[in-house]
């Protein structure tokens, strides 16, 4: 017969290491993958501004993917976001308040600053930054990063340099044609909604077209798209092995992605509108 064993609340368990605990937590795995983040982004800038340049040619290919795959859903969805938003709704409401002539300047105004910006950042986001996680991890579930360490190959140069570079240099285009689609829309727009002169929409917009705006917008786009290239590429070479790593790292991109563009953006246009108070005028 063994021993009799004591009541369970008078087992006396081993304290647990206080390292175990916080390895365990989500605020280690946190700051883990932050290090992780920013350790990458040094590498890749710094193998990026260092010559030789053996990623141009790479990088001017995955840049014309990205517009490829993003312009046209991109120019509908401005298209969509004029038309729906500005002119039936904030149209009809202004109208009532007598002051629709406002409506074209004030339409380029803020969709500079904001519209404009979200819907590029989402849709680049969303489209350019899956493409980039989802081809990394498919290259690592097939061992090719393996393939390259073993033939003695930097991943970050051959891999992740390029398509940061082609993020940073396709975003800031994006916006630009995000831009462009509001004007154009607008300037067609209007004269059939609200039954204003083409005249005067004209000089509304352009008067409202603010060269600060315009290269805040740029600026923002820049850091949006480096962002995404190195979130994307991060996501990418720590997926897990099987379609189901390759899935996960493709959302989580795309949730940490989304966050970091609000992020991006709220810091940047607090500081922005705090060096020029005066932008906050409406001049149109």
């Amino acid at each position: 017969m063994g021993l009799p064993q004591p009541p369970a609340h008078l087992v006396r368990r081993p304290p647990r290491n206080v390292r175990e605990v916080l390895i365990e937590s989500g605020l280690y795995e946190f700051v883990s993958s932050s290090a992780q983040v920013g350790s990458l982004a040094v590498r890749t800038f710094r193998y990026a501004l260092t010559p030789p340049f053996p990623w141009i040619g790479d990088a001017i290919i995955e840049t014309s993917k990205v517009l490829r795959r993003c312009a046209l859903p991109l120019t509908i969805s401005m298209t969509t976001w004029v038309l729906g938003f500005a002119f039936f709704l904030l149209g009809g409401f202004l109208e009532l308040l007598g002051a629709v002539d406002r409506m074209p300047g004030g339409l380029i105004l803020g969709f500079t600053r904001e519209p404009a910006i979200w819907v590029a950042a989402m849709i680049f986001g969303g489209v350019a930054g899956s493409a980039i996680t989802a081809d990394l991890a498919a290259r690592k579930n097939r061992e090719e990063l393996d393939a390259l360490t073993v033939l003695g190959v930097e991943q970050t140069r051959a891999l992740v340099v390029p398509r940061v570079v082609a993020a940073t240099i396709a975003c800031p285009l994006l916006g630009l044609l995000a831009i462009l689609t509001t004007w154009v829309v607008t300037y067609l727009g209007a004269p059939l909604f609200i039954d204003a002169a083409p005249g005067v929409v004209l000089d509304s917009m352009v008067h409202s077209t603010l060269s600060g705006d315009l290269w805040a917008a740029v600026t923002k786009f820049v850091l949006i798209g480096a962002y995404t290239g190195v979130m994307s590429c991060h996501k990418g070479l720590t997926a897990k092995s099987g379609t189901e790593g390759v899935g996960r790292a493709v959302n989580q991109n795309v949730v940490l992605v989304f966050l970091g563009i609000w992020v991006i953006n709220s810091i940047f246009n607090v500081a922005y509108l705090s060096f020029f108070p005066a932008l906050t005028n409406f001049k149109g």
